[in-house]
């Protein structure tokens, strides 16, 4: 590959050299004033030319294979070399480095692109103030949790992929494995998936109780917050990173929730990126993954940060562990919950509220909630079930009239652990609290009080 540059000001060559050289073959063109020699500043093949000298032009044989870059600061040279170029038989591609923006029909030709160098500058300069930004917290996390001996790294009571790889991410950070920094639980991980995603990726998540906290000399949570427990559990931890609403009422020595990213694996790649730490190819399988799923394959609650960590991730990580991982099945029995509760549900205008009944596992109540808004014109949702005593409320929302954390928070947060983003939420109830609260007297009542529950809290404009 050929290049040819062409300048007029001296100082650039820096960055043109920078840009090129790794390049084999490349000819530099400094164009000067008429009468005035030009004084070219750079080593290797180079011209001089005073003015714009079309019979030299002529004589270089530039084709259309070769690369030209142009960086001329006077309009009038600017466009008649690079008009020259255009519409010569073989006309190359052609790239104008410009502060600012030359003659405005030189842009219409085909084969030119224009970069605008004090637009470049300010990017990579916005980038690094963030860089910097995410290294800073990111040692204040790590100097957080250096003098401990034992770190609990936790998770919700039925950890996703986000959090599992959320784990995995805060463990390499630390520079820690399972021995000195567990990922547990106070429950299990239930849904097929990320049963899949803990045997595949060998990850071990360890479920606890309340009294083996003691064991631990400090507390981080990951993609969730000490309110989502219980009151007495945990009063104050060490540091909490997640990306759901900020709940209140904890203390924490470190502190990052953050709602503008699509999943907390998100910031804990940028906090890995941020510090130059090495992630792994088994690390970036599960960042991907809990990436994906919580922002369902890109397409809900995503943020530009949550693409560039899927751009940043998806050359290094596995995609034959990641297309098993992704392949969720349905038991027999999980089957029938789905089709006794599609049979079985309410609808009124575009709302639609399913009732699964007792069931063992919670998971089934997400899934069927994601699935519920494709039944019909359905713009909002909520999948509902009896697990081990608590009323689990699975909601979703595609209207923008209806937030769906805001929502299931007003309604249920005074008797229960309630809240979420605005297309998708969650509600964990005692049932006792719920028959109680709303005067519900059998437990096959429960889906026809939620219906107008529902039904009150979503306008008509909202449907």
């Amino acid at each position: 590959m050929r290049y040819f540059v062409f300048i007029d000001r001296p100082d650039i060559t820096p960055v043109i050299y920078g840009l090129l050289k790794d390049q084999d073959e490349m000819l530099v063109v400094k164009i000067g004033e008429e009468g005035k020699k030009p004084g070219l500043l750079c080593s290797g093949k180079a011209v001089e030319w005073t003015g714009l000298r079309l019979d030299e032009l002529e004589k270089l044989n530039i084709t259309v294979i070769d690369k030209v870059i142009v960086s001329v600061a006077n309009d009038n040279l600017c466009c008649e070399l690079v008009e020259t170029l255009s519409t010569a038989k073989q006309k190359p591609s052609i790239i104008i480095l410009r502060e600012g923006q030359p003659a405005s029909h030189v842009c219409k030709n085909e084969n030119v692109s224009i970069i605008d160098i004090t637009e470049i500058a300010r990017k990579r300069l916005s980038s690094e103030w963030k860089t910097i930004a995410t290294r800073q917290k990111a040692n204040r996390l790590v100097e957080t949790i250096k003098d401990a001996g034992k770190v609990l790294i936790m998770t919700q009571n039925d950890p996703d992929p986000d959090a599992i790889a959320s784990g995995m991410a805060l463990q390499t950070l630390l520079g820690r494995d399972h021995n000195t920094a567990p990922i547990c639980t106070f429950g299990e991980i239930t849904r097929n998936e990320n049963l899949a995603m803990s045997l595949l990726l060998d990850v071990d998540v360890t479920t606890i109780t309340p009294d083996d906290l003691p064991e631990f000399d400090k507390v981080v949570m990951v993609d969730t917050q000490p309110p989502y427990f219980a009151k007495e559990v945990f009063q104050h931890v060490d540091a909490v990173i997640d990306h759901h609403p900020h709940l209140q009422n904890y203390e924490a020595a470190f502190r990052d929730v953050n709602t503008s990213y699509g999943a907390t694996a998100t910031m804990m790649y940028e906090y890995l990126t941020a510090t130059e730490t090495k992630i792994s190819i088994r690390l970036a399988t599960a960042l991907l993954y809990g990436v994906l799923t919580d922002t369902m394959f890109l397409a809900r609650e995503t943020s530009k940060r949550d693409f560039e960590a899927f751009s940043g991730l998806w050359p290094s990580a596995d995609m034959d562990l990641l297309g098993n991982m992704s392949r969720p099945r349905l038991s027999p029995k999980e089957l029938s919950y789905f089709v006794r509760a599609i049979q079985d549900r309410m609808v009124h205008e575009n709302l639609v509220i399913m009732w699964l009944g007792s069931i063992m596992k919670e998971d089934i109540i997400p899934r069927l909630a994601d699935f519920s808004l494709q039944i019909g014109e359905s713009t909002v949702s909520a999948v509902c079930g009896n697990c081990h005593g608590d009323l689990i409320i699975s909601a979703r929302s595609i209207t923008p009239y209806v937030h769906a954390g805001e929502m299931m928070r007003s309604l249920f947060s005074k008797i229960g652990s309630a809240g979420g983003h605005h297309s998708m939420a969650k509600a964990v109830i005692p049932l006792k609290s719920f028959m109680e609260t709303f005067g519900v007297e059998r437990e096959d009542q429960v889906q026809a009080a939620i219906f107008e529950i529902f039904k009150r809290a979503t306008p008509h404009k909202s449907l």
